[in-house]
Protein backbone atom coordinates (compact mmCIF):
# COMPACT_ATOMS: atom_id res chain seq x y z
CA UNK A 1 0.00 0.00 0.00
CA UNK A 2 1.28 3.37 -0.95
CA UNK A 3 1.27 6.20 1.53
CA UNK A 4 1.57 9.89 1.01
CA UNK A 5 3.44 11.88 3.58
CA UNK A 6 0.89 14.60 4.28
CA UNK A 7 -0.27 15.78 7.63
CA UNK A 8 -4.02 15.77 8.00
CA UNK A 9 -5.29 19.30 7.38
CA UNK A 10 -6.68 20.80 10.53
CA UNK A 11 -5.69 17.80 12.64
CA UNK A 12 -5.57 18.18 16.37
CA UNK A 13 -2.03 17.63 17.59
CA UNK A 14 -2.04 14.11 18.89
CA UNK A 15 0.50 12.30 20.95
CA UNK A 16 1.66 8.72 20.71
CA UNK A 17 -0.06 6.28 23.02
CA UNK A 18 3.20 4.37 23.40
CA UNK A 19 5.80 7.09 24.13
CA UNK A 20 3.85 10.36 24.38
CA UNK A 21 5.60 12.13 21.49
CA UNK A 22 3.71 13.94 18.70
CA UNK A 23 2.37 11.86 15.83
CA UNK A 24 2.08 12.62 12.13
CA UNK A 25 -0.61 11.47 9.74
CA UNK A 26 0.11 9.37 6.66
CA UNK A 27 -2.65 8.45 4.23
CA UNK A 28 -2.90 4.84 3.06
CA UNK A 29 -5.13 3.28 0.45
CA UNK A 30 -6.77 0.51 2.47
CA UNK A 31 -8.78 -2.37 0.96
CA UNK A 32 -11.07 -4.48 3.08
CA UNK A 33 -13.63 -7.18 2.49
CA UNK A 34 -17.29 -6.41 3.25
CA UNK A 35 -20.10 -8.94 3.18
CA UNK A 36 -20.41 -12.70 3.34
CA UNK A 37 -19.53 -15.54 0.98
CA UNK A 38 -20.27 -14.87 -2.70
CA UNK A 39 -21.80 -11.45 -2.02
CA UNK A 40 -18.62 -10.16 -0.31
CA UNK A 41 -16.90 -7.27 -2.06
CA UNK A 42 -13.59 -5.49 -1.71
CA UNK A 43 -13.92 -1.85 -0.73
CA UNK A 44 -11.12 0.69 -0.88
CA UNK A 45 -10.78 3.82 1.21
CA UNK A 46 -8.06 6.34 2.01
CA UNK A 47 -7.35 6.10 5.73
CA UNK A 48 -5.33 8.42 7.97
CA UNK A 49 -2.71 6.36 9.75
CA UNK A 50 -1.17 8.06 12.76
CA UNK A 51 2.57 7.42 13.12
CA UNK A 52 5.02 8.30 15.84
CA UNK A 53 8.42 9.08 14.31
CA UNK A 54 10.18 8.34 17.56
CA UNK A 55 8.95 4.79 18.18
CA UNK A 56 7.40 3.95 14.76
CA UNK A 57 4.04 3.12 16.37
CA UNK A 58 1.24 3.22 13.71
CA UNK A 59 -2.45 3.24 14.49
CA UNK A 60 -5.92 4.15 13.21
CA UNK A 61 -8.16 6.26 15.36
CA UNK A 62 -11.90 7.01 15.29
CA UNK A 63 -11.51 9.04 12.09
CA UNK A 64 -10.25 5.94 10.27
CA UNK A 65 -13.10 3.85 11.62
CA UNK A 66 -15.60 6.53 10.56
CA UNK A 67 -14.15 6.62 7.03
CA UNK A 68 -14.40 2.81 6.73
CA UNK A 69 -18.01 2.93 7.93
CA UNK A 70 -18.81 5.67 5.41
CA UNK A 71 -17.28 3.55 2.62
CA UNK A 72 -19.65 0.71 3.54
CA UNK A 73 -22.61 3.13 3.58
CA UNK A 74 -21.63 4.42 0.11
CA UNK A 75 -21.38 0.84 -1.15
CA UNK A 76 -24.85 0.04 0.23
CA UNK A 77 -26.29 3.33 -1.05
CA UNK A 78 -27.50 4.46 2.38
CA UNK A 79 -27.03 7.60 4.44
CA UNK A 80 -23.90 7.89 6.56
CA UNK A 81 -24.17 8.44 10.33
CA UNK A 82 -23.42 12.17 9.91
CA UNK A 83 -26.16 12.47 7.27
CA UNK A 84 -28.71 10.74 9.52
CA UNK A 85 -27.83 13.11 12.35
CA UNK A 86 -28.00 16.16 10.02
CA UNK A 87 -31.57 15.28 9.01
CA UNK A 88 -32.71 15.32 12.62
CA UNK A 89 -30.75 18.45 13.53
CA UNK A 90 -31.91 20.31 10.39
CA UNK A 91 -35.44 20.04 11.77
CA UNK A 92 -34.23 21.24 15.18
CA UNK A 93 -35.33 18.06 16.94
CA UNK A 94 -33.72 16.16 19.76
CA UNK A 95 -33.23 12.45 19.21
CA UNK A 96 -36.13 11.78 21.58
CA UNK A 97 -38.48 14.19 19.75
CA UNK A 98 -37.48 12.84 16.32
CA UNK A 99 -38.02 9.27 17.52
CA UNK A 100 -41.45 10.11 18.92
CA UNK A 101 -42.54 11.89 15.73
CA UNK A 102 -41.12 9.35 13.26
CA UNK A 103 -41.91 6.17 15.19
CA UNK A 104 -38.27 5.09 14.87
CA UNK A 105 -36.83 3.81 18.13
CA UNK A 106 -34.57 6.25 19.93
CA UNK A 107 -31.97 3.51 20.46
CA UNK A 108 -31.97 2.71 16.72
CA UNK A 109 -31.41 6.37 15.89
CA UNK A 110 -28.52 6.51 18.36
CA UNK A 111 -26.94 3.39 16.81
CA UNK A 112 -27.27 4.82 13.27
CA UNK A 113 -25.97 8.26 14.23
CA UNK A 114 -23.00 6.81 16.11
CA UNK A 115 -22.08 4.34 13.35
CA UNK A 116 -22.73 1.29 15.49
CA UNK A 117 -25.31 -0.11 13.06
CA UNK A 118 -26.40 0.68 9.51
CA UNK A 119 -30.08 1.31 8.87
CA UNK A 120 -31.99 -0.96 6.51
CA UNK A 121 -32.83 0.27 3.02
CA UNK A 122 -36.47 0.78 4.08
CA UNK A 123 -35.47 2.98 7.03
CA UNK A 124 -32.97 4.79 4.82
CA UNK A 125 -35.72 5.67 2.35
CA UNK A 126 -37.96 6.81 5.22
CA UNK A 127 -35.16 9.02 6.56
CA UNK A 128 -34.64 10.52 3.09
CA UNK A 129 -38.37 11.28 2.96
CA UNK A 130 -38.14 12.94 6.37
CA UNK A 131 -35.14 14.96 5.20
CA UNK A 132 -37.50 16.96 3.01
CA UNK A 133 -39.36 19.75 4.83
CA UNK A 134 -42.62 18.67 3.18
CA UNK A 135 -41.98 15.07 4.30
CA UNK A 136 -41.69 16.04 7.94
CA UNK A 137 -44.66 18.41 7.64
CA UNK A 138 -46.78 15.58 6.17
CA UNK A 139 -45.73 13.27 8.99
CA UNK A 140 -46.64 15.91 11.59
CA UNK A 141 -50.03 16.30 9.89
CA UNK A 142 -50.64 12.54 9.88
CA UNK A 143 -49.52 12.24 13.51
CA UNK A 144 -51.78 15.02 14.76
CA UNK A 145 -54.75 13.67 12.73
CA UNK A 146 -54.26 10.15 14.08
CA UNK A 147 -54.17 11.47 17.65
CA UNK A 148 -57.45 13.33 17.09
CA UNK A 149 -59.11 10.23 15.59
CA UNK A 150 -57.79 7.83 18.20
CA UNK A 151 -60.49 6.20 20.28
CA UNK A 152 -60.48 6.87 23.97
CA UNK A 153 -58.50 4.27 25.83
CA UNK A 154 -60.69 1.40 26.90
CA UNK A 155 -61.07 0.61 30.53
CA UNK A 156 -61.08 -2.84 31.98
CA UNK A 157 -63.17 -3.83 34.89
CA UNK A 158 -61.59 -5.81 37.63
CA UNK A 159 -63.06 -9.13 38.61
CA UNK A 160 -63.30 -9.64 42.28
CA UNK A 161 -62.20 -13.10 43.24
CA UNK A 162 -64.72 -14.66 45.60
CA UNK A 163 -65.24 -18.14 46.96
CA UNK A 164 -68.22 -18.61 44.63
CA UNK A 165 -66.16 -17.64 41.57
CA UNK A 166 -63.40 -20.04 42.56
CA UNK A 167 -65.93 -22.91 42.92
CA UNK A 168 -67.50 -22.15 39.51
CA UNK A 169 -64.09 -22.02 37.81
CA UNK A 170 -63.02 -25.31 39.42
CA UNK A 171 -65.96 -27.12 37.83
CA UNK A 172 -65.47 -25.52 34.40
CA UNK A 173 -64.41 -27.82 31.55
CA UNK A 174 -64.29 -27.55 27.80
CA UNK A 175 -66.46 -29.95 25.81
CA UNK A 176 -66.54 -30.75 22.11
CA UNK A 177 -69.36 -29.08 20.25
CA UNK A 178 -71.65 -31.47 18.43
Amino acid sequence: MESRNANHAGAIHQTCGECGHPVQTYWHEHSFRYGLAESAVNLAVQLPVRRCKRCDFDYLDEEGERLKHEAVCRHLGVLSPAEVQRIRKRHGLSRQAFAKLSGIGEASLARWENGIKIQTLAYDRYLRFLAQPEGLAKLQQITSASRADAPAPSTFRMIEVSEALLQRSASFSLRLAS
